[in-house]
């Protein structure tokens, strides 16, 4: 009997120590897998993942920088090439004009006192030097008809008409050159020969001088190379201590010849 339960105490104390044996080889073996090299490789990749996850981050982030810095710094527009200058923008270029006037006469000359106000034609010659101004020559032939109608005195021919003779050198200076209709401005110098017509065409020059020029102009073009002029003007002449002063209104063409 005593046999039988010590027979069955060492089957039991068997028992226990292969199920204790059994629980610390289970826990090791899952502490195994746990640490396998399967699961190594899976946690390196994760991390792998995380970092090129983190690496495109980055990289997109540079690139974003990148593009946005190369948006700031991206080249002006280029602008679009302009055409070639009108004709009468260019400098160098010639133009010829003509104009009719008319103009009256003031002071305290022989010549204001005797004549009044008449018509007169001008040649105008322009040289542009550049796309706003011009140097300019006119030649102008103004006659003044006489203050009283010409009586004839034995030995004392009346007056009939004094024709002034001009030559001046000029700067014209033009504003929106570039428009159809645009004003100038002229400023000059020169010189007067005027000459007493009398009655029985004797001619007596008086008040020879020079003089100053002052005006202002505007200027239509009809066609690239043909355009009207007008302009007013007014003349100080001084001449052996007497003052004349000139105001004149003429109107006329002007032509742009060349290529």
């Amino acid at each position: 009997m005593n046999r039988a339960w010590q027979r069955r105490g060492w089957r039991v104390a068997g028992m226990a120590v292969v199920v204790v044996c059994l629980a610390l080889s289970g826990g090791t073996i899952a502490r195994a897998r746990a640490w396998s090299p399967a699961s190594w490789s899976a946690a390196a990749a994760g991390a792998g993942d995380a970092a090129g996850s983190a690496a495109r981050i980055s990289s997109g982030g540079e690139e974003t920088v990148l593009r946005l810095a190369g948006a700031r710094r991206q080249p002006a527009p280029i602008p679009t090439p302009r055409g070639p200058l009108l004709r009468r923008l260019r400098p160098n270029t010639v133009s010829l004009g003509f104009q009719g006037q008319y103009g009256g006469i003031r002071g305290n000359s022989r010549l204001a006192d005797g004549f009044d106000h008449g018509p007169g034609y001008a040649f105008r010659f322009r040289y542009m030097v550049s796309t706003r101004a011009a140097l300019g020559f006119s030649f102008e032939h103004q006659r003044f008809g006489s203050v009283q109608p010409p009586r004839n005195v034995p030995g004392q021919p009346a007056d009939s008409h004094v024709v002034v003779t001009t030559i001046s050198v000029e700067s014209v200076l033009y504003s929106h050159r570039e428009r159809e209709t645009h004003p100038y401005f002229v400023l000059g110098a020169g010189y007067a020969s005027p000459d007493v017509i009398t009655a029985e065409q004797q001619v007596d020059r008086v008040n020879e001088g020079g003089f100053l020029v002052g005006g202002i102009g505007f200027e239509r073009f009809i066609r690239e190379r043909f355009s009207v002029d007008g302009c007013l003007r007014v003349y100080g002449h001084i001449a052996n201590s007497e003052f004349s002063s000139i105001g004149q209104v003429s109107l006329g063409i002007h032509l742009y010849p060349g290529d």
